[in-house]
């Protein structure tokens, strides 16, 4: 008789796993359908690089690696050129990952690798934006000829979020003409 309660004892737990087993996919399958927000929401630090390249009077750049944004100034005029000495030397800035990654969610659902890789500009006194986003083995680089006119305003939002968060105003310079 002990071996048949042991039989029934074995069956009765191969059993019990096979539905655990089953179960635990039944649930993966249904994490599967989390939204491109939830997943993004598991946001691999290391993947994540962001630089805006600036036209015109400034021909800089910011990079966001991970936390850090860092403004990289023209290579032609580091200590002279603009009055403003905060446009001619390198700067950094560590942000929260919180505001990091509510920025890539921005850019990931206004469907920034969605957009051409070109905008060009119907006038003659423009300054390009240059937006690049690496993430999670993508890679996309968008050039628009004019950051004011046919460009998307999901770049000029980058440009300012970036800037913005740098914190150290250096926005745009206009000069007439």
């Amino acid at each position: 008789m002990k071996p048949l309660k042991l039989l029934f004892s074995l069956l009765l737990l191969c059993l019990f796993a096979c539905n655990l087993t089953s179960n635990k996919n039944a649930d993966k399958s249904n994490g599967n359908v989390d939204t491109e927000l939830e997943q993004q929401s598991k946001i691999d630090s290391s993947s994540i690089e962001i630089t805006v390249e600036r036209g015109a009077f400034h021909y800089d750049k910011f990079v966001l690696k991970d936390t850090l944004i860092t403004f990289y100034p023209p290579k032609k005029s580091i200590g002279i050129g603009i009055d403003n000495s905060n446009y001619n030397q390198i700067s950094e800035q560590v942000i929260s990952t919180q505001t990091r990654n509510n920025l890539v969610k921005k850019i990931l659902n206004d469907g920034f690798f969605k957009l051409k890789n070109f905008y060009a500009s119907n006038t003659t006194c423009n300054s390009h934006l240059t937006v690049t986003v690496k993430f999670n083995n993508q890679l996309k680089k968008v050039i628009s000829e004019d950051f004011d006119r046919e460009c998307p305003e999901l770049l000029k939002f980058i440009e300012q979020e970036v800037i913005k968060m740098h914190n150290k105003e250096l926005k745009r310079i206009l000069l007439p003409g």
